[in-house]
């Protein structure tokens, strides 16, 4: 239904920019959501800034190229986002789906619990911090210290704010 009013709404938004843009936005959203990579191609590349992407521009770009298997490239523009939105859970979600393909597993099991402790979901928080905990001490990903002590800083944080939260709920 949302494809055969594509074009009307195209056709009302001649000659409003923003308008239209959005409107090429929905087309891809439309197109992806049909799997139909190609098609959600265009309204990509068109409009919005390629240096800095508005959020919209820049997961939906995400989710074509994840798509078509090309998305190696997008985990830095992702990463640049979140340096200064770091409580967008569909950031850090896309960008755990950047990292699995690119077979990054204890960078993207950080990013999955980055989701979560993003949406305040403590519980699942920690599970995925001390999943990411495991594979490094497994050594099934390449060892990679940096992004061990993250998790291992992020699990401690996440624990302090689950008590926080658990202490303010008896109080209540």
């Amino acid at each position: 239904g949302a494809r055969a009013l594509l074009a009307p709404l195209q056709a009302v938004v001649q000659g409003d920019a923003p308008a239209q843009r959005q409107v090429q936005l929905l087309a891809a959203e439309l197109a992806l959501a049909a799997g139909d990579v190609q098609a959600a191609r265009p309204a990509l590349s068109a409009g919005g800034n390629a240096a800095s992407p508005d959020r919209p521009t820049l997961l939906l770009r995400t989710q074509v190229l994840l798509r078509a298997g090309q998305a190696q490239d997008m985990a830095g523009p992702l990463q640049t986002w979140l340096a200064t939105h770091p409580r967008d859970a569909g950031a850090w979600q896309l960008l755990a789906s950047v990292w699995q393909a690119q077979g990054q597993v204890l960078r993207s099991v950080r990013a999955e619990a980055e989701a979560h402790a993003a949406r305040y979901d403590c519980a699942a928080a920690v599970d995925r911090f001390k999943a990411g905990q495991d594979v490094a001490r497994k050594g099934s990903a390449p060892a990679d210290f940096v992004e061990a002590s993250i998790i291992d800083t992020r699990l401690r944080a996440v624990e302090a704010l689950a008590r926080e939260q658990a202490q303010q709920a008896a109080e209540r």
